[in-house]
């Protein structure tokens, strides 16, 4: 196993996970737009060759997850990986609000929708390595795998490396609070977090909050569970 470091950077209002191993490093997602250099200087700060940057994987193509993706990949010549169904947005430069999961964020959710085209844009990009089911890394040289985990977006997905998850909005951590606030489809979000405790990872690292472990989200899963079965 590689000496693994995993630094999150605060671009905007979530992480962006800059992942170092033994041969390579990737990001994972690219913060808010106006955050550019803040990345490149976590990266070149440590000695790295921003060139030499494997890939950068995008979850979603929210605003505060592709919003210095262009600026990036010219940066540093790195393939941009996305699920087939985020492509169009993010060579659109947009996604619009997803839906509130509990009263308090459908208020939020309707009323962002309404202003998103101000708010939510960021510069277009074309992706480069689109996948849909399942993404091995092996193809790039990294021993690790994407995995499709729709719920919070119709194309959301996770990536595994080694014993560790990087979730997107799939999972939250505020306020000891890990159902996300806003999701399209809370039935797949269900589903996907299933399809996560079936993974070999025992470390999750959600865009927004600090990481949680595995019997974490496993209990918050039965919780979920148990009060679907009661409606």
């Amino acid at each position: 196993m590689s000496k693994l470091k995993i630094i999150a950077i605060r671009a905007g209002v979530g992480h962006v996970y800059l992942v170092i191993a033994e041969k390579e490093f990737f990001l994972v997602d690219t913060g808010t737009k106006g955050n550019e250099n803040k990345i490149v200087k976590a990266i070149t700060s440590r000695g790295l060759n921003i060139e030499a940057l494997k890939f950068i994987f995008l979850t979603h193509t929210h605003y505060d997850h592709a919003g210095c993706a262009a600026f990036l990949k010219e940066k540093s010549g790195a393939k941009i990986i996305i699920h087939e169904s985020e492509a169009d947005k993010l060579k659109a430069g947009f996604h619009r609000v997803p839906d509130g999961t509990n009263p308090l964020f459908k208020v939020i959710s309707f009323m962002g929708k309404r202003v998103s085209k101000l708010y939510n844009v960021f510069q277009p990009v074309e992706p480069d390595i689109v996948f849909g089911n399942v993404l091995d890394l092996n193809m790039l040289g990294v021993n690790g795998r994407i995995i499709h985990t729709p719920g919070h977006t119709s194309g959301s997905s996770s990536l595994i490396f080694e014993n560790n998850a990087f979730v997107g909005d799939s999972l939250f951590n505020i306020m000891h609070k890990i159902y996300p606030p806003f999701a399209n489809d809370e039935a797949a979000l269900l589903e996907s977090w299933k399809k996560l405790l079936k993974q070999n990872a025992e470390l999750y690292y959600p865009a927004h909050g600090k990481r949680l472990k595995k019997e974490v989200l496993l209990k918050a899963y039965k919780e979920r569970m148990a009060k679907k079965k009661q409606y």
